[in-house]
């Protein structure tokens, strides 16, 4: 009873430590984005260095998913933690201090140390805790990551209005280094070296194909026999309206109904609240097995998305109250839909590869794929709205929606064998 009473704890530790992680992670990465109105407004860094300070973050951070995947399943996952969090206090730390031809480049190692720690999380949770445990735990990790995004579009106006930008980096800095060192003290308090080795002896009399056969297997025909490299697409598509909603909602939101910037940065509150429902309730769906299949899953949400994006194709192009608001939920429910999407295909499918040893790498991948489409939508949108308004970017959202389901119903059958076998 004593030895139970004590996994328990310890699994209630590591979601924790992991929460704590992705909290911080995400306080000192989106940190810039949101204080970078206050810095313009201040002449700290002009409009055109400031989109390229966020691409660059974006760019190091795709990229930086693959080296952190291979990585993750190579080195043991606390040290890449640890080695993320205190390079992001390092940079956080800078931003006040340096110019700005010199913030982008900061940015950039910022976007690479980041991409250090969301593998490695996965690898600990999906290691250490049975599959339900595991998808229950992504929500807890997912959820601390939202809530630092709420707290972050409150925080900022106080800093900005008491203080000043440049406190919001130092806090930043001062959090994530904080972390690094409570993470170094209690991962050797809850899983000690002797209870490491116990666990992964214990997998390995358990399972049935040599452990080290799985880690020695093929990743790229384990991937290909899996379907995922369809699935890579849709993923894609996650990352092209998640992060493209979340950036020009905004913008969409002033220009298409003439509000005020105030009010435009109350609706930039609204998501994280929406996304951390929408996460709660695909979470719910996946533990009753309605949302068993990752790939079914996030298509029935692509479905949803298309049958909502349609009128605000149409609503976004009218004058009115109501169909400022109507367009504002609807977009709201797109990206929240978006994001239960990423929590299926991010957070609960590479743990589906962690009997062959790949769980990291396939999440490296996995994230770099979000990344490559928020890198397009961050000037696509852009682009589009500029020359042809709001209603047809609208239009072109409807069409990336379509693909998803496509190449969701193209992967669906070879991943429903694979996660299949599991059951066998």
């Amino acid at each position: 009873m004593l030895a139970l009473d004590k996994k328990k704890y310890s699994r209630a530790g590591i979601i924790a430590l992991c929460s704590m992680v992705y909290f911080v992670s995400y306080f000192s990465r989106k940190d810039f984005a949101v204080v970078m109105a206050g810095m313009i407004s201040e002449g700290a860094i002009d409009r055109v260095n400031a989109g390229l300070v966020g691409t660059m973050l974006f760019a190091f951070y795709g990229i930086g998913q693959l080296l952190s995947g291979y990585l993750g399943d190579k080195i043991k996952p606390k040290y890449l933690i640890m080695f993320g969090l205190s390079v992001t206090a390092i940079c956080n730390a800078l931003m006040p201090f340096v110019p700005e031809g010199l913030m982008i480049a900061v940015w950039g190692i910022n976007g690479l140390a980041q991409a250090m720690l969301w593998p490695p999380i996965v690898k600990i949770l999906s290691h250490y805790l049975d599959h339900q445990t595991y998808v229950t735990a992504n929500l807890v990790v997912t959820a601390a990551a939202h809530v630092a995004t709420v707290l972050l579009y409150a925080f900022v106006p106080l800093c900005l209005t008491f203080m000043s930008w440049e406190s919001v980096f130092i806090v930043a800095a001062i959090l994530a280094f904080a972390s690094m060192v409570v993470f170094a003290i209690a991962m050797r308090i809850i899983l000690p070296e002797c209870v490491e080795e116990k666990e992964i002896k214990t997998e390995k009399e358990q399972s049935p194909t040599p452990v080290s056969s799985k880690n020695d297997c093929n990743i790229l025909s384990v991937m290909k026999e899996s379907g995922i490299f369809t699935v890579f697409i849709c993923i894609i598509v996650v990352g092209f309206l998640r992060d493209g909603i979340e950036s020009w909602l905004p913008m969409l939101y002033s220009e298409a109904f003439g509000r005020d910037v105030s009010e435009s940065t109350l609706v930039s509150i609204i998501l994280p609240i929406f996304s951390i429902v929408s996460i709660s309730v695909v979470t719910a769906l996946h533990r009753k097995k309605v949302f068993r299949n990752e790939v079914s899953g996030s298509a029935i949400l692509f479905g949803l998305s298309l049958v909502s994006a349609i009128p605000l194709a149409i609503f976004v192009s009218m004058d009115g109250t109501f169909f400022g608001i109507a367009s504002l939920f609807l977009t709201a429910f797109v990206c929240s839909a978006m994001h239960g999407a990423n929590f299926l295909l991010i957070s609960c499918l590479p743990g589906r590869f962690a009997k062959f040893g790949r769980a990291a790498t396939v999440s490296g991948v996995c994230n770099s794929c979000v990344y490559i489409g928020a890198a397009i939508s961050t000037y696509g949108i852009a682009l589009v709205s500029k020359a042809m308004g709001w209603s047809v970017t609208v239009v072109t959202w409807c069409g990336i929606l379509a693909l998803g389901i496509l190449f969701a119903f193209l992967s669906y059958k070879r991943y429903t064998a694979m996660i299949s076998a599991d059951k066998e």
